[in-house]
């Protein structure tokens, strides 16, 4: 054999061609984000977010942004899920608004805002 090189060469990169996709300079980015709902009920709020897409990184944490216009609070949603929600408790009577969040290891992203009113 004159190139024994050429012949390794070949071998690998068959070898190595049947291993799957390689994705390791695929760039990850932060996720997307869709605020679903927000139903009041009483004193309480039920709202509902979505994780749309988060490419090539993990969700750390969900949940969402309440507040009117003299406070906000950051409520984490029940779980760590694509589909999420959580309930606002003992919410004074006024109008409110709320947005979904989600964070990944590249950053946190939020979805449209959404307004409701607490009336009991």
């Amino acid at each position: 054999m004159k190139h024994p090189y050429l012949f390794l060469l070949a071998i690998a990169s068959i070898v190595f061609s049947a291993c799957g996709e390689d994705r390791a300079g695929e760039q990850p980015f932060a996720p997307t984000v869709k605020t679903v709902s927000a139903i009041s009920e009483g004193d309480s709020c039920i709202v509902e977010g979505q994780v749309l897409t988060s490419p090539n990184s993990s969700i750390t944490a969900v949940g969402f942004v309440i507040g009117n216009d003299t406070l906000q609070h950051e409520l984490a949603a029940d779980s760590v899920m694509w589909q999420f929600s959580t309930t606002a408790r003992s919410l004074d009577e006024g109008e409110y608004y709320v947005c979904a969040f989600a964070t990944n290891g590249i950053g946190t992203t939020y979805g449209d805002t959404l307004r409701f009113e607490v009336i009991y």
